[in-house]
């Protein structure tokens, strides 16, 4: 029995992806109409989390942010993969950050400071910036960049990170894993696109073979510093002077979702094995592929039938009941023959789903 600590888009897919593999599925809920308890063998509410661990044989989870009793339980009784240490890091921006540091790994300038009015002495010094709490900072939320800092909390007594802004060719990603016996795999590196702090799209596969390798070696060094098993998603800026590693998530991850389409096994189903101790293989990735995430609205039939006589799409749809601003509600992932399509269909598909109003989602 796996249990997975949080039962949003990122379970689901997990337990869709593995139905074929010989696994039942506990979900753990903070909330009650949360998509993976429909699919669920069996859901644990907020109070539960005990009975919860208890049934399980390994606990894994989909979302940093989670319950830390449950993870500290969990990791007691000799059952979270992966370890609490790797997602400690993830509860606080600055512990990232300075962990990061301290182990010679590639990052931009940063420096921690204590309360709103601290950030922005630091912040004065540099020309272009951007602040992050410190705390509950994810797809956007809680940053602020030089450009914009009219809702700043400069009173706040929050622990804040303040970033220089680093001038980026392109964003990137690798969505590596590793198993219980150190082996080491990962998926076709993918360029990214985000805006606000949100991601908008990635494509598979990345043109530089110098950039792929360098993220590649990075990010298994990351994983073996941190003695870790399972999925990983390790986000990096491409500047002229290399790869710089912007942060990792500990789990499944959003840019890992056009594994759904273009390769031999997903992450989803890639994470299962290896937190379950299954036979893994290095993937291959068929075709150039990527997604674009639905933010934001509820697809209305004429929007899905448009990108979906695209041809090579397909449509993932997280059934969630709140529509929000900033909230992905699905994705539509896109396979394509070259490089060059891919970059034409998701495109298209963007543009059906937003036109020129993108930032009204955003």
């Amino acid at each position: 029995m796996l249990g997975i600590a949080g039962a949003g888009q990122l379970g689901t897919m997990m337990i869709l992806e593995s139905r074929g593999l010989p696994v039942d599925f506990n979900v753990y809920s903070e909330g009650q109409s949360e998509p993976a308890t429909r699919i669920a063998d069996t859901s644990f509410m907020k109070d539960q989390y005990r009975e919860f661990v208890d049934s399980c044989d390994v606990v894994t989870f989909e979302f940093e942010h989670i319950n830390r009793k449950l993870l500290e339980y969990a990791e007691k009784e000799g059952k979270l993969r992966p370890t609490l240490r790797s997602v400690e890091l993830k509860m606080e921006r600055h512990l990232e950050k300075e962990f990061l540091a301290s182990r010679n790994f590639p990052v931009g300038g940063f420096a921690v400071a204590h309360g709103g009015k601290e950030a922005l002495e630091i912040a004065k010094r540099l020309k272009k910036y951007v602040i992050k709490r410190s705390k509950g900072g994810y797809d956007g939320k809680g940053q602020f960049y030089y450009y914009d800092m009219k809702n700043f909390p400069a009173d706040s007594d929050d622990v804040f990170v303040v970033e220089t802004f680093v001038e980026y060719e392109s964003e990137a990603s690798v969505i590596c894993a590793r198993d219980e016996k150190n082996n080491f795999y990962f998926y076709e590196p993918s360029y990214n696109l985000n805006k606000k702090g949100i991601l908008i799209w990635n494509s598979t596969p990345v043109r530089s073979e110098e950039s792929k390798s360098r993220m590649i070696k990075i990010s298994k060094r990351l994983m073996e510093e941190l003695d870790y098993v399972g999925v990983m998603g390790i986000e990096f800026f491409l500047t002229e002077d290399g790869p710089l590693i912007n942060e990792y998530a500990p789990r499944v991850h959003n840019t890992g979702h056009h594994t759904l389409m273009g390769s031999a096994y997903s992450q989803f189903e890639m994470h299962v094995r290896c937190v379950m101790g299954l036979p893994l293989f290095q993937p291959v990735t068929f075709v150039p592929s990527g997604i674009v995430n639905i933010i934001g609205m509820q697809l209305d039939n004429g929007k899905l039938n448009d990108i979906l006589k695209i041809g090579g799409t397909r449509i993932y749809d997280y059934r969630k009941k709140e529509v929000r601003r900033k909230r992905k509600m699905g994705h539509v992932c896109v396979i394509a023959e070259t490089p060059e399509e891919l970059d034409k269909k998701i495109l298209e598909v963007q543009n059906i789903l937003y036109g020129k109003d993108l930032d009204s989602f955003i």
